[in-house]
C-alpha cells in the first residue's frame, strides 16, 4: 500500500467538518436535535445502485461502462457514511461527535487497503453486522464497514490524497454548478470536451494548495470558478 494511502488527521477533520457544514445548511439543528427527517442509508443504497448502473450490471444487454462516474458514486456514499457516524455518536451521548467521527475516519483510512476491497454487497453486509437495533438502525457504518468503504475508495482512486481531493472537489463542483446556472439550465457541463468531474479532479490534483489549505472548499470553488469563467463560459 502506498505510504500516502491514509488520511491525515487534518484531512479527516476537514471531511467531518465539511459534511457537518453541508448538513447544517439543510437543517441548522443537525446533528444534536435535527428537525429535518433524513435517511442516510436509503441514500447509500441508492448511490450503490447507481454505481452498479455505471459499472454495467445488466449482463443481458449491451452496456457502456463509466468507471469514473461509478467511482464518484462512492464519494457520494462517503458523504452519507460520515453523516451516519456522526448521528450514531450523538445518539450514544458523545460530547464531541464531529471530532470523534474524524478520528474514526482517520483510523479506518489506516486500516484500509485496496487489496482488501470487495463489492457493494459486502459493504452492506458489514453495515448489517454493525447495525444498532437498539437505535432503530439495522444498518450502520461501524469500524469494519468504514474500513471496507475506504478500501473500495482506494481501489477506485489509488490513494487517500485522491479520495480527499474527490470529496472536497465534489462539494466545490456542486457549488460551481449552482453559481453558474445549473438550475436555470445555462450551466455548461462539458469543459473543453471533457466532463466537469474529470477536469475538476485533474485541476485539484495538480494544485498542492488544496491539500494544505485550512479552507479547502473555498479554495477549490475559487479554482474551479476561475477555470470555468476563463476556459468554458
Amino acid at each position: 500500500m502506498p505510504v500516502d494511502t491514509q488520511l491525515t488527521v487534518k484531512q479527516a477533520q476537514q471531511i467531518a467538518n465539511l459534511q457537518t457544514q453541508f448538513n447544517q445548511g439543510l437543517d441548522t439543528h443537525w446533528p444534536m436535535a435535527p428537525k429535518l427527517t433524513r435517511d442516510d442509508f436509503a441514500a447509500v443504497i441508492v448511490e450503490l445502485g447507481e454505481r452498479y448502473e455505471h459499472l454495467g450490471y445488466k449482463w443481458w444487454k449491451k452496456q457502456t461502462v463509466d468507471r469514473a462516474q461509478a467511482n464518484m458514486e462512492l464519494i457520494d456514499v462517503l458523504h452519507f457514511a460520515v453523516s451516519d457516524v456522526i448521528e450514531i455518536l450523538v445518539e450514544d451521548g458523545s460530547a464531541s461527535p464531529v471530532e470523534t467521527a474524524a478520528l474514526k475516519l482517520a483510523e479506518a483510512s489506516i486500516r484500509a487497503s485496496a487489496d482488501e476491497a470487495r463489492d457493494a454487497r459486502w459493504l452492506l453486509r458489514h453495515t448489517a453486522l454493525e447495525g444498532r437495533p437498539d437505535l432503530n438502525r439495522p444498518l450502520c457504518f461501524g469500524n469494519e464497514s468504514l474500513t471496507q468503504l475506504f478500501s473500495m475508495l482506494y481501489q477506485a482512486y489509488g490513494s487517500a490524497e485522491a479520495v480527499y481531493i474527490s470529496y472536497v472537489g465534489k462539494n466545490a463542483l456542486n457549488h460551481v454548478r449552482q453559481q453558474r446556472g445549473y438550475k436555470e439550465g445555462s450551466y455548461i457541463k462539458m469543459w473543453r470536451e471533457e466532463e466537469d468531474n474529470q477536469v475538476m479532479m485533474r485541476l485539484l490534483l495538480d494544485s498542492s494548495d488544496i491539500l494544505k489549505s485550512d479552507s479547502p472548499l473555498d479554495d477549490a470553488i475559487s479554482l474551479l470558478l476561475n477555470y470555468y469563467d476563463t476556459h468554458v463560459a
